[in-house]
């Protein structure tokens, strides 16, 4: 099963693909440098060129369980989206403390607010093929426990849908 490890930056994609990296293959998005199409000054961001790195994702050979990680994960060939969302008052400290701009953090907060990629991931999956766990308060490890039961068919709990839209309305 090919599994897109999803999320919002700074909602702990990363750190628990490091720890699943014991048991599943993991397979980084960032990894892919040749896919950047260029460095976008006013966003802090690269471009990528999705369309060259699904091709990419497409013709390697992928058996077994195997996670895809990065916050476009859910565009590549999967079968399911595991999608960690985050408070957006905690996201925003994590993403302070990465040293992010003020701009970059305001348009991440806003995007988890929203539930962008959740979003995206229900418009693209079955509703049983996508999950959310919640990584405000968790450990990492017990981020990596929630998608080693969803993988293993018992993470039932994990379809729940996560809503921080409220906390827009604090924000005006």
């Amino acid at each position: 099963m090919i599994v897109a490890l999803t999320g919002t930056p700074g909602t702990g994609k990363t750190t628990v693909a490091r720890i699943l990296e014991k048991k599943y293959r993991v397979i980084y998005l960032k990894d892919f440098k040749d896919t950047r199409v260029y460095y976008d000054e006013a966003r802090d961001t690269y471009v990528v060129d999705i369309d060259m790195l699904r091709e990419k994702i497409e013709h390697m050979e992928l058996e077994g369980d195997v996670i895809i990680e990065g916050h476009y994960s859910h565009e590549m060939p999967v079968d399911m989206a595991i999608v960690l969302r985050c408070h957006p008052d905690e996201l925003k400290r994590r993403l302070a403390r990465r040293g992010y701009r003020d701009i970059k953090i305001m348009e991440n907060v806003e995007a988890e607010a929203m539930g962008i990629i959740a979003e995206e991931c229900l418009a693209k999956f079955p509703e049983e093929k996508v999950f959310e766990i919640d990584t405000s308060i968790l450990t990492p490890e017990q981020v990596a426990d929630a998608v080693n039961r969803i993988i293993s068919g018992e993470g039932e709990e994990y379809r729940r849908r996560i809503s921080y839209m409220g906390e827009i309305l604090k924000w005006y």
